[in-house]
């Protein structure tokens, strides 16, 4: 795992946006940007061989990239794109970090990068919740989200806390994720 200072200085500083800007447009993750091109970053190979199949509505194709030379703040990236647009539209970035076993220190970073959004976005988040994640039918995987909701778009930060059983699947972590407000719209109407 990166080390936290390097993250804690990188994450602070990978949104690249003017202060008070409520433009989602204007905020990076790993250097891009929603709105921009795929394939200004990567091949169309690499778009296409790395679909993750998500959803099964098929509007939008959500492509992942963990251990590639692109990453240089997180552990793994998801990109959004809409199905059959061949120009690759980013609609929506997510970045994770691992806190395996230590959702406390995710919890901190959270509530760090929120403070942080809060002066970004000049407001306070809008919806805050806890929930049981929809992944794991046992109830006992936990999501802290707080989302910010822009006039073009959402950022959330998340920390999941996968049961002793989906950690055999999945690693708790911290998800900085920026979208526009079609892909929400989306993701609320197809969890």
């Amino acid at each position: 795992m990166k080390k936290l200072s390097t993250y804690l200085f990188l994450v602070l500083f990978s949104f690249s946006a003017p202060s008070f800007a409520d433009d989602i447009r204007d905020f990076q993750i790993e250097g891009m940007s929603v709105g921009d091109s795929l394939l200004d970053h990567f091949s169309e190979s690499e778009i296409k061989n790395n679909d993750l199949k998500y959803y099964k509505n098929k509007k939008f194709i959500i492509i992942g990239f963990t251990n590639h030379p692109k990453l240089k703040i997180y552990d793994w990236l998801e990109i959004a794109h809409k199905r059959n647009d061949k120009k690759y539209i980013i609609h929506t970035l997510s970045g994770v970090l691992a806190y395996r076993n230590d959702f406390k220190g995710c919890l901190a970073k959270k509530k760090e990068i929120t403070g942080e959004f809060e002066v970004i976005f000049s407001t306070k988040p809008i919806i805050g919740s806890s929930y049981s994640h929809p992944a794991d039918i046992s109830g006992k995987s936990k999501v802290e989200n707080t989302e910010f909701i822009l006039d073009n778009g959402f950022a959330i930060i998340s920390c999941i806390d996968w049961s002793k059983k989906m950690e055999q699947e999945f690693f708790d972590h911290l998800k900085v994720w920026i979208g526009t407000m079609e892909f929400y719209d989306f993701v609320v109407s197809n969890p």
